[in-house]
């Protein structure tokens, strides 16, 4: 077995030849604990794609955006429902400000520049207990990890593996959050599925910069991250869950 294999499995994640339905389950069920929790009103998702996790949820506000989404908008307009195809940079430059959301989930281009600046930009649309729920932060071998998915792609088929995914390298966004963004805690939830990144505002007591240098977080390859990996605070699903619950009183 190869040792990114057990990796992933620790990590919580399959060797997926179609990961995309189980990702969208963990999304869904995972975003519906959160909301719970905190008795969430407003949604707002970055990178629909084929609508999976969008459509399954139930929000009184509900806004997706994505530059060209893969189904049929239609059947799912209702009121207190948006569906704005643009891109993320277009969105937040358009709507700046213009309302708050409880819940933010990144799933958009999986590059570090493009996720980093969702996250930024979507702090205009948060309040104070607004949560982000950030995906494809864990790649599970090296080729998930390559920055463009032409080239994961490229590497994949030539192992044999014609839909093996692509996460590219938005993990280094959560060093980029555990380095510059002290005020924010986190925890990456794991088993079952693969990892995604729960961020809360909650400044963190023990805060202590890793490298300090946006640069050198660029610079970060897919061993970098596996020799670091205890930054992603990768926790399995329940017991991440709990650490959130804990920190964060729940009701609205």
């Amino acid at each position: 077995m190869r040792w990114w294999k057990t990796k992933a499995s620790i990590a919580g994640q399959v060797d997926p030849q179609d990961p995309e339905p189980a990702a969208e389950r963990a999304s869904v069920r995972r975003i519906n604990k959160i909301a719970r929790h905190i008795h969430a009103r407003s949604y707002l998702e970055i990178g629909i794609y084929r609508g999976a996790t969008f459509n399954q949820l139930s929000f009184e506000r509900k806004v997706g955006v994505d530059p060209k989404m893969q189904f049929d908008i239609a059947p799912h307009r209702r009121e207190g429902v948006e569906f704005h195809e643009l891109t993320s940079d277009r969105f937040f430059t358009t709507y700046a400000q213009r309302e708050k959301f409880d819940i933010v989930f990144i799933d958009g281009l999986h590059t570090f520049h493009q996720s980093f600046r969702d996250f930024c930009n979507s702090l205009s649309f948060a309040h104070e207990r607004t949560v982000w729920l950030i995906d494809d932060v864990r790649p599970w071998n090296v080729y998930s990890a390559l920055p463009t998915h032409r080239e994961a792609a490229e590497f994949h088929k030539r192992e044999g593996r014609k839909n093996a995914g692509w996460n590219g390298d938005v993990y280094k966004l959560i060093f980029a959050i555990h380095d510059f963004f002290p005020t924010f805690s986190y925890v990456t939830l794991g088993n079952p599925e693969k990892p995604q990144t729960l961020v809360w505002n909650a400044p963190r007591d023990d805060f202590s910069p890793l490298l300090n240098s946006m640069e050198a977080i660029e610079r970060l390859s897919f061993f970098d991250l596996v020799r670091r990996e205890e930054i992603l605070n990768i926790r399995p699903e329940d017991e991440g869950l709990k650490m959130f619950f804990a920190a964060v009183p729940g009701g609205s």
